[in-house]
């Protein structure tokens, strides 16, 4: 497999991390900033090209809402409803709250472009879910935390990772990196999302390990098993392919890494493990579109004549 192959696949970065936070650590007590630096820097290269025209949401109205309701519909129910699991915990309970109160990820852009599916539609959507995020994040997390949480805080962090990655796209537009590059450089910062998240965690993981386990059972339920059935649902339902694969990752992928940033600035002291499930998410969904961007040709196959919207 040639080098530049290897570069671009996200498993190897993440098991990288993985493999460095648990062989080494990220004992830091700056571990929260670093990693809302490297998580700015990630969604700024990733909304690179991200672009459309304000008369694009009239054609895509009903889209839209459907998608917005699989992110802080499906994807957030079912983020709490495994959560309940860890209820009894306050430090884990916490967790699923502030990974179900995050936005989907940035990269459901790519896995639209993968997947053959409409990618215009996903762009719209994205913005618009990110937009409501704004006031959905701090909601949910107030209504679930109580106390435990500002809402302003939340508001603070979400402005800050929705708005200063925008501002910085138009620069990184400026520069005109390759794909490859950008693709590489999305790798590295996720390497450094797990790696950090991961890592400064590793005493609890081999602590109790058994916990660890049971997240992984969870996301396994959340990501792997509810996205194969949902694909199966809109299939027998009738859904447009082209739809139904935007649909799909903005129902199982949230955005962890912002999630994990969020948790640590604001737990770092009095909850350090809240960070757990939303650090084991950020592995889970990395392996599932790894696998699942493969599995969709056999699955439902996308017609040959089929051609993926562009971005404009």
């Amino acid at each position: 497999m040639p080098l530049i192959n290897v570069l671009c696949d996200v498993k190897v970065w993440i098991l990288l991390g993985v493999v460095l936070a648990l062989g080494i650590g990220f004992d830091d007590p700056n571990a929260s900033t670093i990693l809302m630096f490297v998580l700015i820097a990630q969604m700024a290269v990733s909304l690179d090209g991200i672009q459309f025209k304000r008369d694009d949401f009239k054609h895509y109205d009903k889209e839209i809402v459907v998608s917005l309701l699989a992110c802080f519909g499906f994807n957030t129910l079912l983020t709490l409803a495994c959560g309940l699991m860890f209820i009894d915990d306050s430090h884990l309970w916490t967790g699923w709250v502030m990974l179900s109160s995050v936005p989907c990820g940035i990269s459901v852009v790519v896995a639209s472009l993968i997947m053959r599916g409409d990618t215009k539609m996903c762009v719209l959507s994205l913005t618009v879910i990110y937009i409501c995020a704004i006031a959905l994040t701090p909601l949910i997390t107030k209504s679930l935390l109580g106390d435990s949480v500002n809402p302003l805080e939340v508001l603070k962090y979400i402005l800050m990772f929705i708005l200063i990655p925008f501002a910085l796209s138009f620069v990184v537009k400026r520069i005109h990196p390759k794909r490859t590059h950008k693709s590489i450089f999305i790798n590295v910062m996720m390497l450094c999302m797990v790696f950090i998240g991961l890592g400064s965690r590793r005493d609890y993981i081999f602590s109790d390990s058994n916990v660890v386990i049971l997240l992984i059972g969870a996301c396994l339920i959340r990501i792997f098993a509810a996205s194969f059935i949902l694909l199966y649902a809109m299939k027998k339902a009738g859904v447009k392919r082209e739809n139904a694969v935007v649909y799909l990752p903005m129902a199982a992928w949230k955005n962890s890494g912002m999630s994990i940033s969020m948790t640590m600035a604001l737990f770092a002291t009095t909850m350090p493990d809240a960070v757990l499930p939303c650090v084991v998410s950020l592995v889970m969904e990395a392996v599932w579109f790894a696998l699942m961007s493969k599995a969709i040709e056999k699955i439902w196959p996308a017609p040959e004549e089929s051609q993926t919207a562009s971005v404009s």
